[in-house]
């Protein structure tokens, strides 16, 4: 049975105690690649062993804190050590595939030196300008991996000539969700009673975010909107839930953002409630809380996750015509989207209209929960990322592959 080495970004551990859309990326689709095996690489974390097997996946963990952290974060063009630790772990090894994630300069790191034995594909999360200023090379550095793989039609377009620059194939694969862990909120009424009791929130008409709590998130203008919102329904409440970062300490760091907003909330005229950060594994039970899911972001995004944990989970959709959302988020189908992602009274007015009408959310709901069931669960991502190492396994017998359907 072939196996695909996962190497992750140096920040996080895999499963993603600390949160991280690459790293659940791999935890998800480790495990469920019909006919093959997973090796993860990725950084130790206290609450994880070092080496561990769990099924088809055997984990490998680099310890990388206090100094070393520091240094490779500054330096690591300099002192590549998480780089050297990975090419020694895939020569250990012997992987049939390397599969590197988000890290554009590691992945030319492990083609420079494995030279061309292992074919290596580089999987880009974001775009280019999501990267960390240390961790993306300079524009027009062709990388020549196998194949350069994207999380949306979007990002693969945009990133071609950049990123992709050097890449013998490119593919799509989108990010998916467990249609098991978030259960229709239409289906399972009772889970959502539970988790308004839990929050206080009794039969109020609940906006819903979920993510960073950062500007470029656009909770800023949800709470601007909000306050329109509240001008006409003063008894709607605006959930937020998540922390300003990832990570070990992180996760509600007072950013100048997060005190101006505190700030702002404590003045608004309605009633918000901010969950701080929950993990990955626990945040299926915030969605079933929501009527309306909003995500306005500021900035052109990959694919957003949790649009698909919120259509999975019978939310109707408001979001910001941008980047790759629109491939996830579709109007008449599974939600609303914003034309001009920071106009505060066209926001205000969308969530007046979805929460002035249940059966119009009922509709959204339904609707999102079977697409996403049928083109978005963890299973037919992983399906069409074995068909891709497949076809790049293919392409090193000689056999020419553009794509794969």
């Amino acid at each position: 049975m072939p196996t695909v080495a996962h190497v992750a970004p140096e920040l996080f551990p895999v499963p993603p105690i600390r949160g991280g859309a690459a790293e659940l990326f791999i935890d998800q689709v480790a495990a469920r690649l019909p006919g093959w095996q997973s090796l993860v690489i990725c950084r130790a974390d206290p609450e994880l062993p070092i080496r561990e097997e769990q099924g088809p996946v055997r984990y490998i963990r680099l310890p990388l804190s206090g100094w070393r952290f520091r240094l490779y974060k500054r330096f690591h063009q300099l002192w590549p050590w998480y780089d050297r630790q990975v090419l020694q772990v895939i020569q250990e090894t012997a992987p049939d595939l390397v599969h590197v994630h988000n890290r554009p300069l590691l992945a030319l790191y492990l083609q420079n030196h494995l030279q061309g034995r292992l074919p290596v594909l580089l999987h880009l999360h974001n775009l280019y300008e999501s990267l960390g200023r240390r961790e993306r090379p300079p524009l027009g550095t062709p990388i020549p991996a196998a194949a350069c793989l994207a999380c949306s039609r979007f990002v693969l377009e945009r990133e071609r000539q950049r990123l992709g620059l050097g890449a013998r194939s490119h593919f799509v694969v989108y990010n998916g969700v467990d249609p098991t862990g978030f259960p229709c909120r239409w289906n399972a009424p009772e889970l959502g009673q539970a988790m308004r009791q839990r929050y206080g929130l009794g039969t109020a008409p609940v906006v819903l975010f979920v993510g960073k709590v950062r500007e470029s998130k656009g909770v800023g203008v949800l709470l601007d909107a909000m306050a329109h919102v509240w001008s006409r329904l003063p008894q709607a409440v605006l959930l937020l839930a998540g922390g300003t970062e990832y990570g070990r300490g992180r996760t509600d760091r007072q950013t100048p953002f997060y005190r101006h907003l505190q700030e702002q909330i404590r003045q608004a005229a309605g009633r918000v409630i901010m969950t701080g950060f929950i993990p990955p594994r626990q945040i299926a039970a915030v969605y079933q809380a929501g009527d309306v899911f909003v995500g306005p972001s500021q900035v052109e995004e990959g694919l957003g996750i949790v649009f698909l944990e919120a259509a999975a989970s019978g939310l109707p959709i408001i979001a910001s015509k941008r980047g790759g959302i629109p491939e996830i988020v579709q109007p008449g189908l599974n939600g609303m989207l914003l034309e001009r992602h920071d106009d505060v009274q066209e926001l205000a007015a969308l969530i007046l209209e979805m929460l002035s009408d249940t059966p119009l959310q009922e509709k959204l709901g339904r609707q999102g929960c079977q697409w996403v069931r049928q083109q978005f669960t963890w299973d037919h991502i992983a399906r069409r990322l074995v068909a891709v190492y497949e076809a790049i396994l293919g392409q090193r017998a000689g056999l020419e592959v553009d794509h794969v359907p």
